[in-house]
């Protein structure tokens, strides 16, 4: 599965090493937390290696609503347009470096840099994209169907790389379930 839209991503690619000018290299340990729920966004962070995690808690259980790997803008999207808090927490899922950019400095140089609107359209594509994914992953009727539409359309190197129970999460089952599910495909 591609993680740049087709359509745009000769322009993405020109304008990738432009993203690097507008921020600072940052590096995170896996189970460091980016964002916490609550927090209004100020930054983004534009990943170039590792895989993050996008979840709310349900009764003191994650819900995962996003996986985000390289060439992905880990930040609360919603809270980015609406200005309200953010409803979600993003942690890393393995060690994690990416640009931390300023939301406030990119909307600054938006005036200057037709580029930077391009980069937005992206992030929003990426987003949107995500969402449709998992929903529509979420109405497969059987979670080996889920799995394997999961399996299908995500990154291959999230699709690998991501823990079992994070996946379970992020189909909405329990690992209990998901450990059962696994173990039968292996038998078929």
């Amino acid at each position: 599965m591609f993680n740049i839209t087709p359509k745009i991503e000769a322009e993405v690619n020109q304008y990738l090493p432009l993203i690097q000018t507008m921020g600072r290299v940052r590096t995170f340990a896996k189970g460091d937390v980016i964002f916490r729920a609550g927090d209004s966004p100020d930054h983004l962070l534009y990943l170039t290696q590792g895989i993050v995690k996008s979840y709310y808690l349900n009764d003191g259980k994650e819900v995962i609503l996003r996986l985000m790997s390289k060439n992905s803008a880990a930040f609360n999207y919603s809270a980015f347009i609406t200005g309200a808090p953010s409803h979600e927490t993003i942690e890393c899922v393995q060690a994690c470096e990416g640009v931390w950019v300023s939301l406030r400095d990119l909307d600054d140089q938006r005036k200057k840099h037709s580029w930077i609107d391009v980069m937005l359209r992206y992030m929003a594509e990426q987003h949107y994209l995500s969402m449709e994914r998992r929903l529509v992953m979420l109405h497969h009727k059987s979670l080996e169907q889920r799995y394997r539409y999961f399996r299908e359309v995500m990154d291959e190197g999230i699709a690998e790389n991501t823990p079992m129970h994070c996946i379970a999460s992020y189909l909405g089952v329990t690992p209990e379930s998901f450990s059962r599910m696994r173990r039968n495909l292996t038998h078929l």
